[in-house]
């Protein structure tokens, strides 16, 4: 479990911790590493209960679906920034996330190559029985809540 705890951090690098630090301090609604984790926790779901079965072939339709509905997010996201950016200059204010629409951008640019080298690593590391599976997702989503955690930290945002 080692190797895949390393190999997914090797996945989420210092530019992309960084520019996830940029856009929650200023406050930013979208957390990539939160939309890691959701991901990862509905395809996690499906295989617990079922929906989906522990072999190779289910795995990767998986990864297809959540490929399809990331693409028409991209869509989705690209067309909201443009009706906000429109929306604050004709009204003459700007919107705080927009100071951060570089951040943004090169997140969400590189958040498919990096679903796709996760999907990698989990298929590297899979074993087709369905307690197996779930250890593995459940070791991505305790890696992906450390790294928020961490984030966190490095933010002076401390919990209740």
């Amino acid at each position: 479990m080692d190797d895949f705890e390393t190999e997914i951090k090797r996945i989420l690098d210092e530019k992309f911790i960084e520019k996830s630090k940029n856009l929650k301090k200023s406050g930013h609604i979208f957390n990539p590493i939160f939309y890691l984790f959701f991901t990862r926790l509905v395809e996690l779901s499906a295989i617990f209960r079922n929906v989906v079965l522990p072999n190779r072939y289910e795995i990767e339709e998986l990864f297809a679906m959540r490929k399809d509905f990331l693409q028409i997010d991209y869509r989705t996201l690209t067309e909201i920034i443009k009706v906000a950016w429109i929306h604050e200059r004709s009204r003459g204010i700007e919107f705080t996330f927009s100071k951060n629409t570089d951040d943004l951008l090169y997140l969400l640019y590189r958040m498919g190559r990096i679903q796709r080298e996760i999907d990698a690593v989990i298929m590297k590391h899979a074993e087709w029985k369905k307690d197996k599976l779930v250890e593995l997702y459940l070791s991505l989503l305790r890696i992906l809540l450390e790294i928020e955690d961490e984030i966190n930290k490095s933010l002076g945002f401390t919990s209740c």
